[in-house]
């Protein structure tokens, strides 16, 4: 991995941030400040291993978003601002990266013990899957720490339903967030999720996330 990677994801999260900045601001302001290098190394040391650096210059950029009840504004109910990512994945934080590889890797460990899995199997590496979304269903998006041709690949992966297969997002960070802004600019879907726009009762507007067949 060289610099020319990170400078490649800088270009396609600046291009990501513009679109939000400009055509769901909300969004785009609930976004947290970068994390701290501090913060950084704390991770590392909880996962025992280097952050890829794709996704370490992703939490150095944005260190999650805020809670939806921050975002909430005038009018009834919370304002779900900084579901940003298909199947409404919000980016997260350093601590709670930390926390869901945590379940991951109790996860991992059970499917091991039960031998519920070959070698080769993503489920069985669990603990070398770093998270950095997660939606309100249970499911988590993560990037493969493996060594090997899957380094840095993105996968979502439904945990709460029982899917541990995996799904494919990307070959990277920088490949998963391009093709993200891509269907955001042009309303075209990512795989078979179509950005959409939910409007709140106090009539603010965020992105939305539809699943078409």
């Amino acid at each position: 991995m060289t610099a020319t990677n990170v400078i490649l994801f800088d270009q396609a999260w600046t291009r990501f941030e513009s679109w939000l900045a400009a055509h769901s601001p909300a969004d785009h302001a609930a976004l947290r400040p970068p994390a701290t290098a501090a913060e950084i190394s704390e991770l590392e040391m909880q996962l025992g291993f280097a952050l890829h650096p794709e996704l370490r210059r992703l939490l150095e950029r944005r260190n999650g978003v805020v809670e939806p009840e921050s975002s909430s504004g005038p009018g009834p109910g919370v304002f779900p601002a900084g579901s940003i990512l298909p199947l409404g994945h919000r980016l997260s934080t350093t601590s709670e990266i930390a926390s869901m590889h945590e379940i991951l890797v109790e996860v991992g460990e059970d499917n091991t013990e039960a031998e519920l899995w070959d070698e080769e199997d993503l489920a069985g590496h669990l603990h070398l899957c770093v998270p950095f979304a997660l939606p309100n269903d249970g499911g988590v998006a993560f990037v493969d720490h493996r060594p090997g041709p899957t380094y840095g690949h993105v996968y979502e992966m439904g945990i709460g339903s029982g899917d541990l297969d995996g799904t494919l997002w990307g070959s990277s960070l920088t490949e998963f967030v391009r093709a993200v802004t891509d269907a955001l600019e042009s309303g075209n879907p990512f795989m078979y999720y179509w950005p959409a726009t939910f409007e709140h009762a106090s009539g603010r507007t965020c992105v939305a996330w539809e699943i078409h067949s």
